[in-house]
């Protein structure tokens, strides 16, 4: 275990300390090591996988189809007016995103390098808004189709729409948490993001109309029977 610790410090890739590590407390556990890849095999062969690299390149398309830009007006339009607003409109985007393609990565790229400059030209500082923006981007991870939730579905043999269903709570209240965080940290820095207009709320609205039904199609769906993951 030390020389693990040892390839570790000095940039070994963490699957292959991981695995390593996994082989050896098989080893230790007299397990036959055999049985690693058979089991890795079975996972392997598990329709539901297909979910991963599909959900994934759906975050691609709307990431390219500049589905963010257009998801972060609608947030300003909606909370930009609040005191801190610009904060506001960092956790619920990057939530709503992740909830939208199931990972956090395409949505730090896609709507990181959107909300990061203006976050900086706003006053808040740089340590706070790559926090905030990672942080945002994976509180996402607790609302379907959570790409890690259906790995750990695979893994732990639970029902995949039961983790789904007990995420939503949990991630609602850390949105909440996050939000009431950005408010009580930039105290000194409560300017609205832009004033309060009806007229930008429908042109927001009217220019996001192609993904405002992705949640409702895609959640109602798997929560309510129709859809396999």
């Amino acid at each position: 275990s030390l020389v693990l610790v040892l390839l570790a410090v000095l940039g070994a890739p963490l699957f292959a300390i991981i695995g390593a590590g996994a082989l050896l407390g098989f080893s230790r556990a007299e397990v036959d090591l055999t049985a690693v890849p058979i089991e890795i095999y079975g996972i392997a062969e598990t329709p539901i996988l297909l979910a991963i690299p599909l959900f994934t390149f759906a975050g691609y398309v709307l990431s390219e189809s500049r589905a963010a830009a257009r998801l972060v007006r609608l947030s300003a339009a909606l909370i930009g007016w609040l005191p801190g607003g610009l904060a506001m409109v960092a956790v619920a985007t990057c939530s709503l995103f992740t909830a939208f393609t199931g990972g956090s990565g395409v949505t730090i790229i896609a709507i990181g390098a959107l909300l990061f400059p203006a976050l900086i030209q706003a006053g808040y500082g740089e340590r706070f808004t790559l926090g905030l923006v990672t942080s945002s981007g994976s509180l996402g991870l607790l609302f379907a189709p959570s790409l890690p939730l259906i790995i750990y579905g695979i893994i732990a043999e639970v029902s995949i729409d039961s983790l789904f269903v007990a995420g939503i709570v949990p991630g609602i209240l850390m949105m909440l948490a996050l939000a009431g965080f950005c408010l009580w940290h930039n105290r000194e820095n409560r300017r609205p993001l832009s004033e309060f207009s009806w007229v930008e709320v429908r042109a927001a609205v009217r220019e996001s109309i192609w993904e405002l039904p992705l949640p409702v199609v895609v959640l109602g769906g798997i929560y309510g029977g129709f859809f396999a993951v």
